[in-house]
């Protein structure tokens, strides 16, 4: 897979922590945090991340674009649904024989069924969440490990065989003369 599109609202109500946030905290923290998660998940994986969302009261009767954190955040308009978004990116991709490089994101039945008639692979919320996760812990292992590396000795004297540091502490106090 080189490109990742999401459908952010689906996304966010399938969740569950993201879904906790939109309760507690607001659309708009939901939509922060879904876009964070994805924009690690692009930087570690190298995956062309586009996020959709309806335009759920922003104005303009033209879909907009914005770049957060190396992911395309895309809203549509009240003429073009985030489902029609997504099956434009779809459609093009297909067309121009990339279908099959791209991953649609969502738990819409009818998205899936629609994206996945052009060629166009399709991923469950679920799915998703786990992939994220995934490359998310083996990022944390990975520093884990850097960490625990970085704390042990680097000292010259701490790669040496035992034997020759006991004649060079024999040295150092005098005993060998």
């Amino acid at each position: 897979m080189h490109t990742l599109i999401v459908d952010g609202y689906n996304i966010i109500h399938a969740w569950p922590a993201l879904h906790a946030t939109l309760r507690e905290r607001g659309l708009e923290d939901a939509r922060r945090q879904l876009v964070s998660a994805l924009a690690e998940y692009a930087a570690q994986t190298g995956v062309a991340v586009t996020v959709v969302f309806d335009a759920h009261g922003r104005p303009g009767a033209i879909p907009s674009t914005e770049r957060s954190d190396g992911v395309t955040v895309l809203f549509g308009s009240k003429r073009a649904t985030a489902d029609h978004v997504i099956e434009r990116a779809a459609y093009k991709a297909s067309q121009r024989g990339e279908g099959a490089d791209v991953v649609v994101a969502t738990d819409d039945r009818l998205e899936r069924d629609v994206v996945g008639a052009m060629g166009v692979a399709t991923m469950g919320a679920r799915a998703l969440e786990a992939e994220v996760a995934r490359v998310a812990g083996s990022v944390d292992t990975q520093t884990k490990r850097m960490r625990d590396d970085s704390r042990r000795s680097t000292r010259l004297e701490d790669g040496l065989d035992p034997e020759i540091r006991r004649r060079l502490e024999r040295l150092r106090r005098g005993e060998d003369r």
